[in-house]
């Protein structure tokens, strides 16, 4: 059973062009549901049917209970499914009946102006780091300002070379975007110094990637996420709200909102395939929208009772 598993990763890597993350939450899921189904004793996809499925989505709901660990499980069940049916492994789709569990609709947390500014701020803070190394400060300003400014994913900001960035024209390209889409991102111009101040630091250096580690090499993710905590505890943006490096992107998205983009364009900096995934940003929060009502002109009304024209009984 594990054969057709590999052959579906690969269809999904090569074929569909999946994001890598995706791929390996895909292999994890549909693994974990060969493993329960060989503890039962099927030795083949062809024999499974639909109670089969249930029961090891219910076996994966006690360890895993978030409905939005469950909506991917069942999403990588569907997918795998249909990928036997196409390939003639089975003859029925056992997971058509599968219904994906509702995610919790949450706005995301995002930050003011007035926490962004702290956040950009605490690059230039000396108490931040116990070593100093050449460039830090610098590549940490340019990487927080594209994120908030660029609105990049984690892995596109980390993707990103040199010859990505075009200084003449004020352009960001983004070669290794999800799912293996490209898109260009205007370069605000107030980054234009941060890139510069990092590339003088950057001179001598013949890496290839604009963002590098200690060692001179591309950076990780674990190091930017280790490095962005230390920046958002510093400047103390996340005592009441949950801050990561993707906060910055719904920030990103936000202003855009507010400076008057539409959705088209929202989705096209963004990169979403899928207007749906942009549409979240337009919902507001209650205390938003009674400061809206409270900024609303109300009429002088005149003395004595309000005249409706219907009988009191009516009113």
């Amino acid at each position: 059973m594990q054969s057709e598993v590999e052959e579906f990763i690969r269809y999904c890597r090569i074929e569909r062009r999946l994001a890598g993350l995706t791929c390996s939450a895909y292999e994890r899921d549909v693994s974990a549901c060969a493993r329960f189904l060989q503890g039962e004793g099927f030795s083949g996809w062809r024999l499974v049917k639909p109670p089969d499925i249930r029961r090891f989505l219910a076996a994966e709901a006690e360890t895993r209970p978030a409905p939005s660990s469950q909506a991917r499980t069942v999403a990588a069940l569907k997918s795998f499914f249909r990928f036997l049916v196409e390939s003639e492994y089975i003859d029925r789709d056992p997971s058509l009946v599968l219904r994906t569990p509702k995610k919790r609709e949450a706005l995301p947390d995002v930050l003011d102006r007035k926490e962004l500014a702290r956040l950009l701020r605490a690059t230039e803070r000396a108490e931040v780091w116990k070593r100093e190394h050449p460039g830090k400060r610098e590549r940490d300003r340019l990487m927080l300002g594209l994120l908030a400014f660029g609105g990049l994913r984690k892995s596109e900001l980390l993707g990103l070379d040199w010859d990505d960035v075009d200084l003449e024209r004020r352009l960001v390209r983004i070669r290794r975007a999800k799912g293996g889409r490209q898109r260009v991102v205007p370069l605000h111009p107030a980054l234009v110094p941060f890139v510069v101040d990092y590339a003088a630091v950057r001179a001598a250096d013949p890496e290839p990637a604009l963002f590098v580690g200690v060692q001179g090499k591309r950076l990780s993710q674990t190091i930017m996420a280790q490095t962005f905590l230390r920046y958002a505890r510093a400047a103390g943006v996340n005592e009441r709200k949950r801050v990561t490096p993707h906060t910055l992107r719904h920030v990103f998205a936000s202003e855009l909102l507010r400076a008057g983009a539409n959705l088209r364009q929202v989705q096209e900096l963004l990169g979403h395939k899928h207007l749906d995934s942009t549409q979240r940003y337009t919902r507001v929060t209650a205390h938003e929208l009674r400061g809206a009502v409270k900024r609303l002109e109300f009429p002088e009304l005149g003395a004595g009772p309000v005249q409706t024209g219907q009988p009191a009984e009516a009113r």
